[in-house]
């Protein structure tokens, strides 16, 4: 078999991760609007809701936009990292782990699909107020780590040759 150039750079790991956090964050945006929105009407009323999942579900507005800021971030980390090819730093990586691990209970409460909501609702707002705090760490180290690799204005003129003024 001849040996094909590799045109998708299947070897970058930091890539593949930017593109899967990129096509997570499509599915989290609905997610995020729902919880701070609600939902439809006749899909869930207030009134249905136990009385500690009552007291919870505006804590769950919170940690949804929470989730947002954390995954730009990771956003941007990602890009400078596979743009640079810079090595990931250890904050990076525990602000990473932090964000994927309240972005996947905030998941997992919002969708439902494997009846976490209920075990969830049981805790009252202790659990949402908790994961805020862990997103809150979570951004703030990764805002920390994209303040240490953050290109400058002249780097990112000369990469985008479009917008040379």
């Amino acid at each position: 078999m001849p040996d094909f150039p590799d045109q998708l750079h299947t070897d970058n790991h930091q890539l593949w991760l930017l593109i899967g956090v990129c096509f997570a964050m499509i599915f989290t945006i609905e997610a995020v609007e729902q919880a701070v929105e609600g939902a439809w009407p006749h899909q869930r009323r207030a009134t249905g809701m136990a009385m500690p999942e009552r007291r919870a579900h505006p804590l769950w507005a919170i940690v949804a936009l929470l989730i947002l800021p954390g995954a730009v971030l990771a956003v941007l980390n990602l890009a400078v990292i596979a743009w640079k090819e810079l090595p990931r730093t250890d904050t990076l990586v525990i602000g990473g782990v932090l964000l994927g691990a309240g972005w996947i209970i905030f998941l997992l409460h919002s969708l439902d699909r494997l009846r976490v909501r209920r075990f969830l609702a049981a805790a009252g707002p202790a659990a949402p107020f908790v994961l805020a705090l862990i997103l809150v760490v979570a951004d703030l180290m990764l805002l920390s780590a994209f303040l240490d690799i953050r290109p400058t204005i002249d780097a990112v003129r000369d990469a985008l040759p479009s917008f040379s003024v």
